[in-house]
């Protein structure tokens, strides 16, 4: 991964915590309270073995936030999703990040409706900052 993509992704992400911000759920919220996020990158190998150990999931995820501020992002997913939904890579892996901040934001996508809606603000995020 270059570095320029690190720095976009970074620079992004710091615009996407204010957008993100517009939207949270004062009640359930977190991000607001942290000093920061940390934003790991990993293999699929890597994330379903948090995902098995944390979630008691098996398999691959695209994206798994915890609740004290890390995000941990699967670059292989991104880059097959990316080629299934007809996405460039890059943006594939910021629309993870705002899927994070979002959980961060206390979004849940465990409904069809709760999925939708933040289908909807992920996309209208992702409009505005990249």
């Amino acid at each position: 991964m270059s570095v320029g993509l690190l720095a976009r992704l970074e620079s992004c992400g710091r615009s996407a915590v204010s957008e993100v911000l517009k939207v949270a759920r004062n009640d359930t919220a977190v991000l607001g309270k942290l000093n920061e996020v940390e934003i790991s990158l990993l293999d699929d190998e890597t994330i379903a073995d948090i995902h098995l150990r944390f979630m008691d999931i098996p398999g691959a995820t695209d994206v798994i936030t915890f609740d004290h501020g890390e995000i941990h992002l699967s670059v292989e997913t991104a880059k097959l999703h990316a080629k299934q939904y007809g996405n460039h890579f890059e943006q594939e892996l910021m629309l993870y990040i705002v899927h994070g901040l979002l959980h961060l934001a206390g979004h849940e996508d465990a409904t069809d409706e709760g999925r939708a809606a933040m289908d909807a603000l992920q996309q209208s995020i992702l409009s505005v900052i990249w």
